[in-house]
């Protein structure tokens, strides 16, 4: 037991420290950010990467979003110069993340792409992409060496020039979609080298500038409790009285209750409150009022009518309401909730 707590403790300072880096609300503006080291292969020295701000381009509705984004720029004009700006905190084992990029300058061989699973600057996996060409490149580099590799010539166009990529890693595999097109290049990982452990890092080719944005880097909690939140908005959607939505199960059977899912971020890994307890003990409803807000708390059954948890939510109702009518509302959107659940198995998946 103490070494599982050592290993978790481990990897929830590793992802604070990955984190905390890719808040760039905290990172100066026209300077190096914190939490990275630029890395070189080849000759020359290693190039530059300055936090920026600027507008970029939204994928759905048109429009451009202000944000802030990293600009790389290589420090070679040999085509075999590569510059990673790699992130200090070790990347969890299993992840998924997304980034958007685009290239605005380079005279040599204008390529960038993304680094995975980086031992060093000499060894690692890309994925990078050659804007002139249309072309994308899986590569495996040994000792600076590119020794295996597929490409995809036909890449979908990216709107103004910016590139999103949505990635995943499990074991020795890796999965991706760029453009919103799903797994086109394909690779057996017994036949690559073992990187089951290693960093992330921006790269770029020779004197090649390019951006990258939206940055974000998930370890398997985190991706569980994104998929919660996703699926809470969903529900919350559907009845506007809703002000708080939470899911609340047992990650383990002798551990006490847990917030696993919930609208605020922030209170995922929280205790939950004592009324999910008793609602899934007693297999009863509870219900509360704090001025014009229902606080409601409803047991999560599966699809055999088992508990497997509780959803505790606050609702807007005037006083006065019937504690019928918040207990029936609260009822049908936990009905919702229990249909992407249909057993405990799959709460934590």
């Amino acid at each position: 037991m103490k070494t599982i707590c050592l290993i978790l403790a481990l990897i929830g300072s590793t992802l604070h420290a990955a984190n905390a880096a890719l808040d760039l609300s905290k990172q100066k503006l026209g300077k190096a950010p914190k939490g990275f080291t630029a890395k070189v292969t080849g000759e020359g020295k290693a190039g530059t990467v300055v936090v920026r701000e600027g507008e970029i381009p939204a994928i759905i509705g048109g429009g451009k979003i202000k944000g802030r984004f990293f600009e790389v720029t290589g420090g070679g004009k040999n085509a075999n110069h590569y510059t990673l700006i790699m992130l200090d905190a070790l990347a969890p084992d299993d992840f998924s993340g997304s980034v958007r990029f685009h290239i605005t300058g380079g005279k040599i061989l204008p390529v960038a792409g993304i680094a995975f699973r980086a031992q060093d600057e000499k060894n690692y996996y890309l994925l990078a992409i050659k804007p002139t060409d249309t072309r994308l490149y899986w590569s495996v580099f040994e000792k600076g060496e590119a020794v295996k590799g597929r490409r995809d010539n036909a890449i979908l166009p990216a709107p103004g020039g910016w590139h999103d990529l949505k990635f995943s890693a499990k074991g020795n595999a890796l999965t991706w979609t760029l453009n919103g097109r799903n797994q086109f290049i394909t690779y057996d990982p017994k036949k690559v080298p073992d990187f089951r452990k290693g960093r992330i890092a921006f790269w770029v080719r020779a004197d090649t500038r390019a951006e990258f944005a939206q940055f974000e880097l998930l370890n398997p909690a985190e991706i569980q409790a994104k998929r919660h939140r996703e699926i809470l908005r969903r529900v919350a959607r559907t009845d506007p009285r809703v002000l708080s939505l939470q899911l609340v199960a047992r990650t383990a059977p002798e551990e006490a209750l847990k917030i696993i899912g919930s609208l605020n971020a922030a209170e995922v890994g929280k205790p939950a409150h004592a009324d999910c307890a008793k609602a899934m003990k007693e297999n009863k409803n509870f219900h509360g009022r704090k001025n014009d807000e229902a606080l409601v708390t409803i047991p999560l059954r599966d699809k055999n009518g088992v508990i497997i948890g509780a959803v505790r939510m606050h609702l807007r109702s005037p006083p006065g309401t019937e504690k019928r009518r918040d207990i029936t509302r609260a009822t049908a959107l936990t009905k919702q909730i229990q249909s992407s659940f249909p057993d405990s198995k799959s709460l934590f998946q």
